[in-house]
């Protein structure tokens, strides 16, 4: 130090901040000392050093430095500026949220360790699905439905699922018609477990609505069912509202 000024090492020393970023602040006009030594040495000023410590402050919220540049010489246009700037760190978090939820959904469809490629892009490809029929709101509902059944609830339900497609394709290949009880009775543990999973939210329900309308009936029902068996249970429940 010397008098009241800093050399270059010194200032990077007690701010501490590198030499190299120093002279990045320089090159960019944000910190340009004051005075130079004969030998052409950067001596930094008490001016220098509150300079200097309001740029940190201002990239300690994050603000970039295009942006930094013209704050430092006044006093004005702050407020809009970590404005403008909270608005970007929201939008980020909401993105970075988005993401959490990617990956907790990834994580639970791929059901632990030891999982393969194609049950990965299996368990993407489904997760993809989803978010075309369901807002992000939806999915979280969804995923807090999921975690409050539970694993053991889920795997029982997946099960019962299987059953269900196969007791379908069994009683339309006997030629059992829609509306007899034993193919109603069919339909309505299916209209129990699409309960189950909807909740009753009227959003929820429509955009499983426009999946079974809209995506192949193998891909759904992860090959468990054909569109003859989900014709079949469009048939089982036509009958159930007409009876």
């Amino acid at each position: 130090m010397t008098g009241e000024h800093y050399r270059i090492g010194e200032l990077a020393r007690v701010a501490g901040v590198t030499v190299r970023a120093l002279h990045h602040y320089d090159a960019l006009g944000l910190l340009v000392p004051s005075e130079r030594t004969h030998a052409g040495h950067r001596l930094y000023s008490p001016a220098d050093v509150q300079r200097l410590y309001r740029l940190l402050a201002l990239r300690g919220v994050g603000l970039p430095l295009e942006e930094i540049a013209p704050l430092l010489d006044r006093e004005d246009g702050m407020a809009e500026t970590v404005r403008r700037h909270l608005g970007r760190v929201e939008q980020q978090l909401g993105a970075l949220e988005h993401l959490r939820l990617r990956l907790t959904r990834l994580l639970a469809a791929l059901d632990g360790d030891g999982a393969s490629t194609d049950q990965f892009l299996d368990a993407m490809e489904a997760m993809t699905m989803f978010e075309k029929y369901y807002t992000p709101e939806q999915l979280q509902q969804l995923e807090q439905r999921r975690n409050e059944l539970g694993e053991d609830a889920i795997k029982a339900v997946e099960q019962e699922w299987q059953e269900i497609y196969a007791k379908l394709a069994d009683l339309r290949g006997r030629g059992v018609e829609p509306g007899a009880p034993e193919a109603q009775a069919v339909g309505d543990r299916a209209a129990e477990l699409i309960q189950m999973f909807t909740g009753g939210d009227p959003g929820i329900t429509e955009g499983l609505r426009r999946m079974y309308e809209q995506e192949d009936p193998q891909k759904l029902t992860r090959g468990m069912g054909d569109p003859a068996d989900m014709e079949y249970m469009a048939a089982i429940r036509k009958a159930k509202l007409s009876s």
